[in-house]
């Protein structure tokens, strides 16, 4: 619906004090008294659905118009406000109203101040009434009245874990770097003793080394010295290791004349005299044994080391296996 409603209030002093130079103005610039057009549709609605409000008034761009606001288009609110049209002859402008209670409501008179220079004029335009219904049918309405659902528990998402998650690693991993610098601390002032496991016993190194030399097959090769000075080095680190003395530092005649320390059988003491003293010649007199000296001096190590290991470990062995017969035979 469109309805042309014309206004000449409020005109300028300036236009009753010169009415001919105004007059002309007015014509010239196709006048401030013009006639505005109002379009509200549609007329009837249910509670919160929209309605355009148009409204247009002919005059150029140049004249300033001052549109209606929230206030005056009150009870309507106002949900969005469009420049349809600006132009050379007309200026128009297009609201998204709604009302959101039912009834009939008649909107007031609303105002438009046209603006230009000193004249000023306010056109009144009658957009109309709109008929507002309620959502709900007036008979059943007092029956759909229901209490409010509580509010549904949903699952935690991902999401919404990860900072706990990270939270949490966080001070996991503050507490780790925290112990460890404090046993650091308490470990460099000797208050705690770091935990090392024992070496294995002498005797199971020395028997590792002899086979790993064996492997390696030196002396075949051509590296006679390289296979004597592993093989001399393997018998003092075992000796020192089983006998608790600084054997690997001791020359080979030192070690020989201590021999009360590491030996009391003749046999084991000439086993060990003989690849010590084959070893000296092959590293600093060139000496280069023949193949059957070279296997037999491994074999003395193997046997000096199996006859002189602890026999703690055999003989709790035997006596528990003795303990174990006793047993079956007595039941």
């Amino acid at each position: 619906m469109r309805r042309p409603i014309a206004s000449y209030s409020r005109i300028s002093p300036l236009f009753f004090t010169s009415v001919a130079v105004s007059a002309l103005a007015l014509l010239v610039h196709d006048g401030l008294s013009v006639q505005a057009e109002v379009s509200l549709q549609p007329q009837k609605i249910t509670v919160g659905d929209p309605v355009e409000l148009t409204i247009s008034v002919p005059v150029p761009d140049s004249i300033s118009v001052i549109w209606p606001g929230q206030d005056e288009l009150a009870p309507a609110e106002i949900m969005s406000i469009d420049t349809v049209d600006i132009g050379e002859t007309e200026q128009s402008v297009r609201y998204t109203l709604s009302i959101f209670e039912p009834g009939k409501f008649d909107l007031k008179d609303i105002p438009v101040v046209v603006n230009r220079g000193a004249e000023t004029d306010t056109l009144f335009v009658d957009p109309g009434s709109i008929a507002v219904e309620s959502v709900l049918d007036p008979a059943d309405s007092a029956q759909d009245i229901r209490d409010i659902h509580p509010p549904i528990k949903l699952a935690w998402t991902l999401r919404e874990l990860l900072p706990f998650i990270l939270i949490g690693a966080g001070l996991v991993i503050a507490g780790i770097v925290v112990y460890l610098l404090w046993r650091r601390y308490k470990i460099r002032k000797g208050e705690i003793v770091p935990h090392t496991s024992p070496p294995p016993p002498a005797h199971v190194t020395a028997l590792r080394r002899l086979e790993e030399l064996r492997v390696k097959k030196l002396w075949q090769n051509g590296y006679f010295k390289e296979y004597h000075s592993e093989l001399t080095e393997i018998i003092k680190e075992y000796i020192g290791g089983r006998y608790n003395i600084n054997a690997p530092e001791m020359t080979t005649c030192d070690l020989l004349e201590n021999r009360d320390l590491w030996s009391g059988n003749n046999d084991h003491f000439r086993q060990v005299k003989r690849i010590l003293s084959s070893g000296d010649l092959v590293k600093f007199a060139r000496y280069k044994p023949d193949p059957t000296e070279n296997d037999t001096n491994l074999n003395y190590a193997f046997r000096y080391v199996e006859s002189t290991k602890p026999v703690e470990e055999t003989t709790t062995k035997n006596e528990n296996r003795k303990v174990e017969v006793e047993r079956e035979v007595k039941a």
